[in-house]
């Protein structure tokens, strides 16, 4: 899964992105993705108040959820 394929399922899929929060590895294997162990460390590193922040600015003031 390419970065612009996560961004545009996250965008779509709010089920996906709560799942990500949680548990990217989980989330990953729901979509049929593998994530590397390096990916999912990371994914669990990001700041996703700050994305939510950041998609929100984008999109006029309606955040993903």
């Amino acid at each position: 899964m390419t970065l612009q394929q996560l961004i545009n399922r996250i965008l779509n899929d709010p089920a996906f992105w709560n799942e990500l929060k949680k548990d990217p590895a989980k989330a990953a294997q729901a979509v049929g993705q593998n994530f590397t162990p390096e990916q999912i460390k990371a994914l669990r590193e990001l700041n996703y108040k700050a994305l939510q922040d950041v998609a929100s600015a984008f999109a006029g003031g309606s955040a993903i959820t």
